[in-house]
């Protein structure tokens, strides 16, 4: 079974902003623990001391060990580098204090914490960790992403061809599949924040299915996608996976315009569509 994991703490590591104590307060204010690394400042307030000397980190109360399932946010490019270069999870303050900086090693930034709550510092964790998200939860499901481990059982979802007569095949290769979900994780669902999902049974763990949403030829629409292996059909999973899908659409990207594509014959789709209540356009 999946676990929704979060960082145990967020450590706040501002070498160049005059108040951090006021971020980290702003942080704490989520719910999540945050402490503040205290450095040496000279009489202007500029922070002097770099969190590494020689690869071994430096300071009062860090550790390797404290790091290890924390969230750190840093605005010093030579910190976030060492930070990444040990595999630590990074998210990089942006403001007018670092704008010369380059950060070379880091995709995720911040310019603002107003508007940042638990579940923003969750997903850049679970990103920098490489856990996939947990899209939603029903009474018997778990949406979940895609990860490269997964090849496997999505070979075994395609085993019975009857589930391709609506949809494309999985290529011959697995190699090429596993490389492919990986840069689909980093492409796909690090930019966009969607794509197709994993249908999980919450009793068992057993992957059943997929469901999600990926761009459409229209702008700002989305077309939803879905499949349940034949030993769980007819028990109402597609429903429900698919109104999980649809529930964090309408929450997490409420502009997009959300349909489906379905070929004539596949009738079940189409009563499908129409009890979830999205536009169904019939293909042939």
């Amino acid at each position: 079974m999946i676990i929704h994991k979060k960082p145990e703490k967020i450590i706040l590591d501002l070498l160049y902003t005059p108040e951090p104590e006021m971020i980290c307060e702003q942080i704490g204010r989520t719910g999540l623990p945050c402490l503040c690394i205290e450095r040496g400042v000279d009489k202007e307030n500029t922070h002097t001391e770099n969190c590494f000397q020689n690869n071994t980190l430096i300071g009062d109360q860090l550790s390797a060990e404290d790091l290890k399932n924390a969230l750190v946010i840093t605005d010093s490019a030579q910190n976030a580098w060492e930070y990444k270069n040990q595999n630590f999870a990074v998210l990089v303050y942006l403001h007018e204090g670092n704008k010369d900086q380059i950060f070379t090693k880091n995709r995720y930034f911040i310019e603002g914490f107003e508007d940042a709550d638990a579940t923003y510092f969750t997903r850049i964790y679970q990103r920098e960790k490489n856990i996939p998200w947990m899209i939603g939860e029903t009474e018997r499901l778990v949406i979940r992403e895609m990860m490269p481990v997964d090849t496997d059982v999505l070979y075994q979802l395609y085993e019975d061809k009857s589930v391709v007569e609506f949809m494309e095949d999985l290529p011959a290769n697995r190699d090429e599949e596993q490389e492919y979900i990986a840069d689909y994780i980093d492409k796909v669902y690090s930019f966009f924040g969607f794509g197709m999902w994993l249908v999980q049974l919450k009793e068992t763990g057993e992957i059943i299915g997929r469901v999600g949403f990926q761009n459409y030829e229209e702008e700002d629409t989305v077309e939803l996608g879905f499949m349940i292996v034949p030993k769980h059909q007819h028990k109402g999973y597609a429903y429900e996976a698919c109104e999980a899908a649809i529930e964090y659409m309408k929450e997490e990207f409420p502009e997009y315009q959300r349909m489906a594509r379905c070929k004539a014959e596949n009738v079940r789709a189409i009563e499908l569509c129409r009890k979830l209540g999205i536009e169904c356009r019939v293909v042939r």
